[in-house]
């Protein structure tokens, strides 16, 4: 069993667990990298890029619905006032 331990080649043990060790972080960094890069991406993407023709419109749709007195149901008698108005009536109400 001793003549075993006398073959091993301590300095090729060494040199591949150094490589091994280089290699590891280099794949760690370049892990990160890609990270923060598809992070980036998806920043511009949803945030930076401008909005999308149909977004627009149906943002614009909402905010019309939202600042706009109509009739919701006519056979109820319900109606939907601006949304500005509502919160001064629940400031004024107490609601």
């Amino acid at each position: 069993m001793a003549a075993a331990r006398d073959n091993l080649d301590n300095g090729l043990i060494l040199t591949i667990g150094v490589v091994l060790v280089v290699l590891v972080f280099a794949l760690i960094l370049l892990l990160q990298a890609w990270f923060f890069k598809a992070q980036h991406d998806e920043h511009v993407r949803k945030v930076i890029e401008p909005r999308s023709e149909q977004l627009a419109s149906q943002l614009a749709a909402q905010q019309e619905t939202l600042h706009r007195y109509r009739l919701v149901d006519s056979a109820a008698g319900r109606v939907a006032i601006p949304i500005e108005r509502a919160m001064q009536l629940i400031v004024r109400e107490g609601l």
